[in-house]
């Protein structure tokens, strides 16, 4: 079994971002923190707030297990970055993101890591 197939299966949401938490210095980030959605997040739909650094660059994170990402994400991620004072924000999931959604996101300043750039780190 590999770990694709783990995600999928057989972790939830937590999990899935403590991965990512895992896997962000092999995708060249440095973790700042993590705050715990069950003390500290009123959004409920993302409820992953991960802080990082790369290049000097101050990035607030959301992960998204098993749920396809929409402009509705994006609208989240840009929230996240003016409470969290970043002028970056990444999105990391295990599925697949439709082309529309990545434009989207490039004008917006919004990194995505999708399952293709998933597997190729892990």
């Amino acid at each position: 079994m590999n770990d694709v197939n783990i995600i999928d299966n057989f972790i939830d949401d937590r999990e899935f971002r403590n991965y990512i938490v895992s896997l962000l210095p092999k995708l060249g980030y440095e973790l700042v923190s993590i705050d715990d959605e069950r003390i500290s997040d009123d959004i409920i739909s993302n409820d992953n707030d991960v802080i990082a650094k790369k290049d000097n660059k101050r990035y607030a994170i959301q992960t998204y297990l098993n749920k396809d990402i929409t402009f509705d994400n994006l609208n989240e991620a840009i929230i996240d970055k003016l409470f969290e004072h970043t002028s970056y924000a990444l999105i990391i999931t295990n599925k697949c993101i439709d082309n529309d959604v990545k434009e989207k996101a490039l004008e917006k300043n919004i990194v995505l890591i999708d399952r293709e750039d998933l597997i190729k780190v892990i």
